[in-house]
């Protein structure tokens, strides 16, 4: 329980945070020099379970400065006593003790940094002391730290090893110092070779320090614009230690980074390496078609390629397509095939992260990229192949190949409209596309616009709260009642005048009115957030939160409720930090309506 420290914005388990620090706020992640440590200048007094006044870290009395315990490692015999303590301190910060032990083993390094993460409360800051470089800041960041300090930097300093972003470099190897800072602005290789032993370990610590606390600003930029994990996959490459440790955090620790990971970003996700096939909002992405979403009643499954520029439907490629099919859609299922996502229904294409991606384009697909996406396309054929009549694939390249093999190995019979290598936006093709569906459906049908959209809209609903809810919102027995308006992709879903819903497509999610969310309030019991005996007067915060749904993630549109409101918002923490935390910001609120009006 903290009252010091306070998380302002997430980012997966990286978080920007204030700690007070001597009357003034400093923002995490935050840098500690060992020198201001040493002479308390930091104003952070640290205590050990161990220490004779342990037993009043569990009292609020003459709290006046931020107070820190430290976890003890498993084999040390106070460390069943510390455990059973941690949901009793009023503490703001826990140091993980013995951290340089850590660097010796990546498991041992993700499976002791992250055990702390989850032991203590969420609201409270986590401190690895005595190992961070500018090479492994990123990754420390990325797995929820909080505080590091600059006691590696500078002992290195001393050992006259100098710092770069990709690792260390003995003095003596370097013609020139590849650095701007106020030390290596002011010197030359050369010449600090030439200074005395003193002066020149003096000099490369403070590279050494300075390079890390920039270091620690572009994380903290990184982590204000939602691409964390994209810097941490490019500060790795320079260490098959640090590449192990984002591999096994990947593999071994999915649960922890899924509770932790934003529903949707207002950014772009970029996948450019092999690392990007795990993220959690790709595998999230791939279990929600599996699990939530369910398809149109339509007799042909449609398979095409994705594009470039996002939603696919705005690209000149998938233009053409519309084009070629627009007679017989009222027949034809599209599902575009695509890496890392690996199927996208046409239906989905707005919702992140399936219209906020982007991946380098070669031609060429890894052995990892084939299996993963052939694996998505083989769940969902598995699932709903019974329900379509036939299957058709304009896909060339490495599309077809997948398709086919994915085919044969269901047994199931695909049409294709692409020769092997063929250009997919080529007139031939999509003639023979025409051609292909005249014949199997016979007669056109086009959908109406309002089906078109309304179908959208369901999808939207079940992928966001699950398999059903888009049939409660568009109930049949009301279907003249409603009303959906607007331009694609910002769709207006309304019922005799009153707005129930909006598709927001700066984030990719469907939002909810009052109205709307009374409608399927029955069915929202993972996205609730049950609040205290209060009508909100702006956002909720933690303290106000009895309980929420465990479904709940950060960005997750959702309901609260209490005996004297009801409204609508944007979760900014996950469910179960909610009800973990004292302090910060829950819920965002949009709407509210009072229920029993003082």
């Amino acid at each position: 329980m903290s009252t010091f420290y306070e998380v302002r914005r997430r980012d997966g388990a990286a978080r920007l945070g204030l700690l007070s620090l001597n009357g003034e706020k400093q923002q995490t992640p935050l840098l500690f020099h060992g020198d201001s440590l040493r002479s308390g200048k930091e104003g952070f007094a640290v205590r050990s379970v161990e220490a004779a006044d342990f037993a009043a870290l569990c009292q609020k009395e003459n709290w006046n400065a931020p107070r820190g315990a430290v976890l003890l490692p498993s084999v040390h015999p106070l460390f069943s006593k510390l455990n059973e303590a941690i949901p009793f301190l009023n503490v703001d910060c826990y140091v993980l003790s013995y951290a340089s032990a850590l660097l010796y083993s990546p498991r041992a390094f993700v499976r002791r940094i992250i055990a702390a993460r989850e032991a203590i409360p969420p609201d409270t800051a986590l401190w690895v002391p005595g190992i961070a470089t500018a090479e492994n800041a990123a990754v420390l960041i990325y797995m929820g730290v909080d505080l590091v300090d600059d006691t590696s930097a500078v002992i290195q300093g001393y050992q006259g090893l100098y710092h770069t972003e990709e690792g260390a470099h003995e003095l003596s190897d370097l013609e020139e110092l590849p650095c701007v800072c106020s030390v290596c602005s002011s010197i030359r290789a050369d010449e600090l070779r030439e200074r005395d032993n003193k002066e020149r370990a003096q000099l490369l610590a403070q590279h050494n320090s300075l390079l890390l606390e920039k270091e620690l600003k572009k994380v903290r930029t990184h982590i204000r614009a939602g691409t964390v994990r994209e810097y941490t996959e490019l500060r790795v490459r320079s260490s098959p230690f640090l590449t192990a440790v984002l591999r096994l955090l990947d593999l071994e620790e999915k649960a922890y980074f899924e509770q932790r990971t934003p529903v949707s970003r207002n950014c772009v996700m970029m996948a450019n390496t092999l690392e990007s096939l795990w993220r959690v909002e790709v595998k999230r992405f791939a279990r929600r078609v599996l699990n939530r979403y369910e398809p149109p009643q339509r007799r042909i499954l449609l398979l095409l390629p994705c594009s470039a520029r996002k939603p696919y439907s705005r690209s000149p490629s998938h233009r053409k397509f519309s084009d070629a099919i627009a007679p017989y859609r009222g027949h034809v299922h599209e599902v575009i095939v695509t890496s890392p996502l690996g199927v996208v229904p046409r239906e989905l294409e707005v919702v992140y992260p399936a219209a906020f991606y982007d991946i380098p384009v070669t031609g060429h697909w890894d052995a990892e990229e084939r299996a993963w996406v052939a694996s998505c396309l083989r769940n969902y054929l598995e699932l709903h192949s019974p329900r379509y009549e036939r299957i058709v694939a304009h896909l060339s390249g490495a599309y077809r190949d997948m398709c086919f093999s994915v085919a044969a190995d269901l047994g199931l019979d695909v049409i294709s409209t692409c020769d092997v290598d063929e250009d997919m936006t080529a007139s031939s093709a999509l003639q023979r596309l025409r051609e292909e569906l005249a014949e199997l459906c016979g007669d056109t049908k086009r959908l109406p616009g309002f089906e078109h959209k309304a179908s959208m809209l369901r999808a939207m609903a079940d992928y966001q709260f699950g398999r059903g809810v888009g049939r409660a919102l568009f109930s049949e027995s009301e279907r003249r009642r409603l009303k959906i308006t607007g331009k694609f992709p910002a769709y207006q879903l309304s019922a005799d005048g009153a707005v129930l819903a909006r598709v927001v497509p700066t984030y990719g999610l469907l939002t909810l009115t009052l109205n709307g969310a009374r409608r399927i309030a029955d069915l929202l019991a993972a996205y609730t957030v049950h609040i205290g005996d209060f009508l909100p007067r702006g956002s909720i915060l933690a303290p106000g939160v009895v309980d929420a749904g465990a479904a709940i993630r950060v960005n997750d549109e959702v309901l609260f409720s209490g005996e004297k409101a009801f409204g609508v918002g944007r979760a900014k923490m996950a469910g179960w930090e909610m009800v973990a935390s004292r302090r910060g910001l829950a819920v965002e609120v949009r709407e509210v309506t009072a229920l029993n009006p003082v």
